[in-house]
């Protein structure tokens, strides 16, 4: 090989090496400053620190566990108008959809006819008051001759009975006696005749009556009919079904709309024909609408039908109360919590509490400021709160807030409360009260400067006073995180006035002002 062959892979095997050094070096700063993020991420989010958190004891109730189930909203009643009268109709301005009042014109129908057949009946009925009032004059006639025929009739019977008697001693004669009785006879005859004549008339008194009542009857019927034209809503409601022509020729009896009433709804549900006596004896069952919101009803009934597939009956539920806006339509869909079993003692807990997991769902109890990871068994829920049917007792602590990142053994402290490991020994020095505004509202701290340590509320802080410039930073551990608060204010006649800064876990900063006072006392 010629030397400058040499000389030319010596160059190159100089810039491989250098090129890997380069790559190297980048590697190490690469990994030093992942193993930096990472101590700042641990730093800012409070490191070691114990995880704040809220518990609470569960609560032993007599309840029965539930199963949801789906059901549907059905209509009870509707309204429908018909037609009462072959003929026109004439639509009012509505349409498919309105919302309609008791009361209120729907359509019209034609009542020419109608009005037509009360002229007539109305006539007839004048001319029959007319008739029987003649007829009453008639029979006020009669009855005035046939007195007068009575009167005389009296005083011919006394005629004939004297002279009955004197034909018995013959002080008359047999002929002027038989004059006598001619004459008896023949008033006699005359009363009969009056007072059948009388019966007669009143008879037709009675006809004329009846013939008015009847004639009273039909005209009453006539106007009923002409009102009944003017079809009106019978309920307050929405119109969910109209024909179709604005005016037009329809048959008696046909359909002119079919309108619902908003509070005439109830629940169907297919329930399994072992649970139908627990929701008999059960005052209420509670769910939710599609929107969330809560609803309460109560057994009605149990329709005579069941399916051989899934073996459940058809059950009827009436709605307590007022009726949500969501819940006003056919066949809107709700979830209720019906009982499987008769109510006895059972643990409840807050719904906050649950984590789901693979296979079930976990809650974390607070045991010597670890969180403990318990599987549990559910038997349904009651309003914000779930039954447990295993996995925990009633002595244990169960988390509720702070549990969404736990671990099993995780270090927990209650909020509000500061582990004992944690306090600083007592330090003594110059004590500053300090002021700020948060979006919480106004905000204290103690500062206590020390020679060697000093204490922000009793945690240990740096604090670098220069030139009566005072700077410190204070991590405050809550719930959701740890922020960091620094301090950076002008010292003048013991009182500090400056800059606070608030950095949040997600990286937001907020500013603003701080005031404080130095204690001497």
């Amino acid at each position: 090989m010629s030397l400058i062959n040499m000389s030319k892979t010596f160059t190159e095997l100089k810039f491989y090496f250098f090129v890997t050094k380069i790559t190297i070096l980048f590697l190490l700063i690469f990994c030093l400053s992942l193993q930096t993020n990472k101590v700042n991420a641990q730093n800012w989010g409070g490191g070691n620190r114990a995880s704040s958190v809220n518990i609470e004891k569960p609560i032993k109730e007599t309840l029965s566990t539930t199963k949801e189930l789906r059901g549907k909203i059905v209509t009870t009643l509707t309204s429908e108008i018909n037609s009462i009268k072959n003929g026109l109709v004439f639509l009012e301005d509505i349409s498919i959809g309105d919302m309609v009042k008791s009361g209120q014109l729907i359509a019209k129908q034609d009542t020419t006819n109608l009005n037509y057949n009360l002229e007539i009946k109305q006539n007839q009925l004048k001319k029959a008051k007319l008739l029987l009032e003649e007829i009453k004059q008639e029979l006020l006639s009669e009855k005035e001759i046939s007195s007068i025929v009575e009167e005389q009739f009296e005083v011919l019977k006394s005629k004939y009975d004297r002279a009955k008697k004197l034909a018995k001693t013959n002080a008359i004669s047999t002929q002027e006696y038989e004059n006598v009785i001619s004459s008896y006879l023949s008033f006699k005859q005359q009363v009969v005749s009056r007072k059948k004549s009388i019966d007669s008339i009143i008879f037709k008194e009675k006809q004329a009556k009846n013939n008015i009542n009847e004639l009273s009857i039909e005209i009453s019927k006539l106007e009923k009919d002409i009102s009944d034209t003017e079809l009106r809503s019978p309920v307050n409601g929405q119109i969910i079904d109209l024909i179709s022509i604005k005016s037009g020729y329809i048959r008696i009896g046909e359909k002119i709309a079919i309108i619902q009433n908003l509070n005439d709804f109830e629940i169907e549900l297919d329930v399994p024909v072992k649970h139908i006596d627990l929701i008999k004896e059960s005052a209420n069952i509670f769910g939710l609408d599609v929107e969330g919101e809560k609803i309460s009803a109560s057994y009605r009934v149990t329709l005579p039908i069941e399916n051989p597939r899934t073996g459940t009956r058809t059950v009827r539920l009436k709605i307590n109360g007022k009726i949500n806006e969501s819940l006003k339509a056919n066949n809107a869909t709700v979830s209720l919590l019906i009982p499987t079993n008769k109510p006895t003692p059972l643990l409840t807990i807050s719904k906050d509490a649950l984590i789901p997991v693979s296979g079930g769902q976990v809650v974390f109890i607070f045991k010597e400021g670890k969180a403990i990871r318990k599987f549990i068994k559910l038997g349904g829920s009651v309003g914000d709160r779930v039954i447990i049917l295993s996995g925990i007792s009633e002595e244990d602590e169960i988390i509720v807030r702070g549990n969404e990142l736990l671990k099993d053994g995780s270090s927990v402290k209650i909020a509000g409360q500061k582990p004992k490991k944690q306090k600083s020994k007592s330090i003594s020095g110059e004590k500053w009260l300090l002021t700020w505004q948060s979006r919480r509202g106004e905000q204290t701290g103690t500062l206590i400067i020390g020679k060697e340590n000093s204490t922000f509320n009793e945690e240990k802080v740096e604090v670098k006073i220069t030139d009566n410039t005072l700077v410190f930073e204070a991590p405050i551990v809550l719930p959701f995180g740890t922020i960091t608060l620094n301090f950076d204010g002008k010292i003048s006649n013991n009182k500090i006035e400056g800059t606070i800064i608030t950095k949040l876990p997600n990286g937001n900063e907020n500013s603003g002002s701080f005031s404080g006072k130095k204690d001497n006392s």
